[in-house]
């Protein structure tokens, strides 16, 4: 993996792709292990859109099947060099856009946050596929360098949409236009795994600290427990009693006469 090319393309078209961060058993064991969360995925429709499909989200709570991913170190470098030693896990999801699922709107991901465009990254999101990400099967859709435009988001500009095979990532910056396209295959679904990330002094597009059960986080690694937020960041924010609001959390357990 070439980082500065990576970085490069990120910072200059918003996006780039890293084509092997994961080998075939890797992803074969995520396949393998997350099957469960996969099929419970449906669809829905609604006028406007049409059918398209219901992301599971909250993985950390309903699976220990990611926690390896989420502390990949290839990964987690690259989160580094662009957002800086700061950040924080913002979201986990799955995804498996169906067959007949159509397209997402055209959106921005960091669009919660009132900072006016352009500006430093504030999030980069990632997916990782599980599947090839082909134009049929619905692929990702951005367009390029779209995340130093100051106007709103237009839902009819030209796309690039992004192609990689198996254990293959793509990450962008939070601001770039994007969407997730339609599958007008017959029979194929798209898996990949959706890993948010955003500077720690930021909100989580997630709730970290409600979605996950305490006693999940203490068994968690503390490499762990500092992704989700679990650490004081920029000078102090977010103590309890100016220590790592972890000790909280598993003094409370202990209060409460559970195993730590």
């Amino acid at each position: 993996m070439n980082l500065q090319r990576v970085v490069a393309e990120v910072r200059e078209e918003g996006y780039a792709v890293v084509p092997d961060l994961l080998d075939l058993e890797t992803v074969e064991q995520l396949r393998k292990d997350l099957e469960p969360i996969f099929d419970d995925i449906g669809s829905r429709s609604s006028e406007e859109y049409g059918q398209q499909t219901i992301h599971t989200h909250n993985l950390l709570a309903k699976t220990r099947a990611v926690d390896e991913l989420l502390m990949n170190e290839k990964l987690l470098t690259l989160i580094e060099a662009i957002l800086g030693p700061d950040f924080q896990i913002s979201g986990v999801a799955a995804m498996r856009p169906a067959p007949g699922d159509r397209r997402q709107h055209m959106h921005r991901d960091d669009g919660h946050y009132p900072i006016p465009y352009p500006h430093p990254p504030l999030i980069v999101n990632t997916l990782i596929a599980l599947d090839p990400f082909t134009v049929e099967n619905g692929a990702t859709e951005v367009v390029p360098r779209s995340h130093l435009k100051t106007g709103k988001v237009e839902q009819d500009e030209p796309t690039v949409t992004v192609e990689m095979p198996v254990g293959g990532l793509l990450l962008w910056d939070g601001a770039l236009w994007h969407r997730g396209g339609g599958n007008s295959t017959k029979h194929s679904y798209r898996r990949s795994i959706n890993l948010n990330f955003n500077l720690a002094w930021l909100k989580q597009r997630e709730n970290q600290f409600i979605g996950v059960p305490p006693e999940v986080v203490v068994a968690m690694p503390e490499k762990l427990q500092a992704l989700i937020g679990y650490k004081l960041t920029n000078f102090g924010l977010g103590t309890v009693d100016y220590r790592n609001p972890i000790e909280t959390v598993k003094k409370r357990l202990l209060d409460n006469g559970s195993a730590i």
